[in-house]
């Protein structure tokens, strides 16, 4: 290096001591943190945290709105379905004259539907258990729009600490090349060293340049799920904070195939189909209509009186068609509850080899990586001070640890990822629409619900 390039690198040092850099990734002021990980997050006034995003995710998401109204909506067919049908008044006027003089019967009567067979309760039944599956579906939202708050969260995280990364290896290029600059002016390079050192800085510019874009987008994704803009506010918080394992696979598989609000609901389904069965079966048991009714007898001057019971016989249809429906919903609801336990195995048989790798990854870089690339650079930056190496090399195991950083960050959100993932029953995507209670295949022949 020139005697001037050299004279500024001492200032620097000096400098850093004041807490001052003048090449920024130069002095780097990480190398002095703890944490292998510099996190772009300050605490301050509008900063927020992970339960603060979550608590304006469960008021703002529009997800769960929609998932509380189809539990409202289940509830009025349980309600609806378990009314009595109302009564019918008549009026009844026979031989009536062109002049309006009443004829020979004037008077009234009323006819009231008795349904029989437990119908009434049955239907019941079935709509309230379709609200229970309405519940485990509210409950499954829950959990997608958490997870997907809490993997968005840990992806801005990371999104913020690689463009900090990026900046620094921007100036570590810029640095790199000012000194191929003068290096080439002494003589001591060539004129293809300044090639390569000024790709090596568009390249450089180019990738802070899609970090600054990640950042956004990734920005952008968590204020979709919250459900507001966040605006100015920075977020708060670590992406080394819970990095500790979680429990074998065995009691963690078993949770989710047991306890996953997927198979809840397909379970509340399945009894919802059972007692549609029930239902209709019961339904060719004929309902009795009772009628009576009084008025005027005007040729004998009288008051009368009339009372009716009719009864449908259930001789060619006997709901056969719907019982038959209502028996092939209830085996392939049957079929579902296996197919979605089936479907979790498997999908977390994969999500949890992808967790252990990246937990794995985690704690490799955290205990040997990063140490020994620090350590590698503080070497060489000593022997650089001593002068048994050029400046150049510095910068290249310079560049080195930060790289090691970045994908440290990048196993850190994997981790957090996979993470939130298996802790949450693998449900994800925070803005789908929520599932249906009401089944692929089912029985609406009627406008009332039964």
């Amino acid at each position: 290096m020139t005697k001037q390039s050299i004279t500024t690198y001492l200032i620097a040092l000096l400098l850093t001591g004041f807490g001052i850099s003048l090449f920024g990734a130069l002095t780097t002021p990480a190398i002095a943190q703890d944490s292998p990980v510099e996190n772009a997050v300050t605490e301050a006034a509008e900063s927020v945290g992970l339960e603060k995003l979550l608590e304006l995710a469960r008021d703002n998401n529009p997800t769960l709105k929609q998932a509380v109204a189809l539990i409202e909506g289940e509830e009025g067919k349980a309600k609806q379905a378990g009314l009595w049908p109302n009564p019918t008044l008549n009026y009844i006027g026979e031989q009536i004259t062109e002049d309006g003089t009443a004829g020979e019967f004037q008077g009234g009567s009323i006819r009231q539907r008795i349904v029989t067979g437990g119908k009434l309760a049955l239907s019941r039944q079935k709509y309230e258990a379709r609200v229970d599956v309405a519940r485990r579906n509210l409950l499954a939202q829950e959990f997608r729009v958490r997870n997907d708050v809490e993997t968005s969260y840990y992806e801005s995280l990371g999104a913020q600490a690689k463009l900090k990364l990026y900046e620094d290896l921007l100036n570590i290029a810029k640095d790199h090349y000012q000194t191929t600059v003068e290096l080439v002016n002494i003589g001591n390079l060539s004129r293809a060293d300044l090639e390569k050192a000024g790709v090596m800085l568009q390249k450089a510019r180019l990738d802070r340049f899609m970090a600054e874009n990640e950042q956004k987008s990734r920005r952008l994704s968590l204020e979709a799920v919250v459900g507001v803009p966040l605006e100015s506010a920075t977020l708060a918080g670590s992406l080394e904070s819970e990095v500790e394992v979680l429990p074998d696979w065995e009691p963690l598989l078993a949770r989710t195939v047991a306890e996953s609000p997927q198979v809840l609901a397909a379970l509340d389904k399945l009894r919802s189909d059972e007692i549609a069965v029930r239902r209709e079966r019961v339904e060719p048991i004929p309902d009795i209509v009772l009628e009576a009714g009084a008025g005027h007898n005007f040729i004998a001057d009288q008051t009368v009186y009339m009372a009716g019971v009719s009864v449908e016989i259930p001789l060619f249809d006997r709901n056969q068609g719907t019982i038959r429906q209502a028996e092939a919903d209830l085996e392939r609801q049957k079929a579902e509850v296996q197919r979605i336990r089936l479907n979790l195995t498997r999908d977390f048989g994969a999500e949890y080899s992808m967790y252990l790798t990246s937990y794995q990854k985690v704690l490799d870089y955290r205990g040997t990586v990063l140490p020994k690339s620090r350590a590698a650079f503080e070497l060489e930056l000593e022997s650089y001070k001593a002068r048994r190496i050029n400046w150049p090399e510095v910068l290249v195991t310079q560049e080195m640890y930060i790289t090691n950083r970045l994908e440290f960050v990048t196993h850190l959100v994997d981790f957090h990822r996979h993470r939130v993932s298996l802790e949450g029953f693998l449900l994800q995507n925070g803005l789908q629409v929520p599932d249906s209670p009401t089944p692929p295949s089912h029985i609406d022949s009627v406008p009332k619900p039964r």
